[in-house]
């Protein structure tokens, strides 16, 4: 079954929301954004929404002692890194703090994002594959080219792999059914004027749920 992880939460109320429709992660960005939370208030958001999905904290070249710092005031079940940090610091991150490290890579551009994986293989849990953006590290809303998907879900192996950029109500059918997406990871593509929409939540939970059921019975007949 496909999960889903929606990204960007900054309000108690759209957290909430996202409890009974069986979102499987939410995610907290804690990097420059207009999407950003500082640690407190990611700490207070949580705690005001008991059983919320497993919260990922998204940083950008974050040194130890700022993760140390959000850690301690919000209780993340996962920690994604979205910069140019390398696979030392990665391994220092996951000993550290002992939760799974997931690490986004950029797709398009001159970076090979297959051939990066390998440094990686191994450190971390996961893998996040968003659109190559020169000025922005993620979150630009963008689809990348998703014939590049095989090879990068042969190339996790046992790793998660996650897909972001440009997912929405209207093509996530086509990401699970045609490539059976492991993860799918959705921010603006569920934002009207910025901001959450619970109609645009519910509508692309539904539509993964259902295209999710219909991979997976594929999948048992084949």
């Amino acid at each position: 079954m496909t999960r889903l992880k929606i990204c960007g939460i900054k309000r108690a109320e759209t957290l909430a929301l996202l409890k009974a429709p069986e979102v499987d992660y939410v995610g907290l960005v804690f990097a420059p954004s207009k999407r950003q939370v500082d640690a407190k208030t990611a700490g207070q958001l949580l705690a005001a929404v008991p059983g919320h999905p497993p919260a990922v904290g998204v940083f950008v070249n974050p040194t130890m002692e700022e993760l140390e710092e959000v850690l301690s005031e919000a209780p993340l079940s996962v920690i994604q890194l979205h910069g140019q940090e390398t696979p030392q610091f990665c391994q220092q991150v996951r000993e550290r703090f002992a939760i799974p490290v997931w690490k986004a890579l950029a797709v398009g551009g001159k970076a090979d994002a297959v051939q990066a994986i390998q440094s990686y293989r191994g450190i971390v849990s996961g893998f996040l594959f968003d659109t190559y953006d020169p000025s922005q590290a993620g979150g630009t809303g963008k689809k990348f080219s998703w014939e590049q998907i095989p090879a990068l879900q042969a190339a996790c192996e046992e790793a998660d792999c996650i897909i972001a950029g440009g997912i929405h109500a209207e093509n996530v059918g086509e990401l699970i059914g045609q490539y059976q997406a492991e993860i799918v990871d959705v921010s603006s593509g569920v934002e009207t004027d910025g901001e959450k929409d619970a109609e645009k939540i519910k509508t692309l939970v539904e539509r993964v749920k259902a295209h999710g059921q219909h991979s997976n019975n594929y999948a048992n007949r084949a």
